[in-house]
């Protein structure tokens, strides 16, 4: 299961450089087009936006498994012994509630995609509310895995 963890973190990380790579390129041809060419292209802002929506829910779960989000841990760093391990223990089942959040509606959002077109590109939004699941679903996965480990842990200490 480890190895399955970190291939999914390097295909994340992999993936949400791609795309703020492409993110950029989109932008620059924006910036060039209207400068440069006097003509403004006009399905870069559409392009770009949707990236930035892949980058953010790609990145959220793969921030959630490097332990990279902001947090406040200040009362985490006071509490010592059964408490703090209590307030870990519910953080992830909190967790594992909006995970499973994200997921449900997700599919909701997925489904409701199907009869919508984009503006600009005139692509189905399926094809850009699907992150909203398999975000959903990998935050779930990474959080269930988190916990797993916490137990295990307690189970051999």
């Amino acid at each position: 299961m480890k190895k399955l963890d970190e291939f999914l973190f390097k295909l994340l990380c992999w993936t949400c450089g791609i795309l703020i790579f492409a993110m950029m390129v989109v932008t620059f041809s924006q910036v060039l087009a209207r400068y440069a060419f006097q003509h403004s292209l006009s399905w870069s802002e559409e392009v770009g936006r949707f990236i930035f929506v892949w980058i953010s829910f790609l990145g959220m779960a793969a921030c959630f498994k490097s332990g990279a989000h902001v947090a406040l841990d200040l009362l985490v760093k006071y509490l010592t012994g059964f408490s703090r391990k209590a307030l870990e223990i519910v953080n992830g089942i909190l967790i594992v509630l909006l995970s499973s959040a994200i997921f449900v509606s997700g599919i909701s959002l997925f489904q409701l995609g199907t009869r919508q077109q984009s503006p600009a590109l005139n692509i189905p939004m399926q094809w850009i509310y699907i992150v909203v699941p398999v975000s959903g679903l990998l935050l779930l996965y990474f959080s269930i895995r988190i916990l797993y480990g916490f137990f295990a842990q307690q189970k051999k200490g």
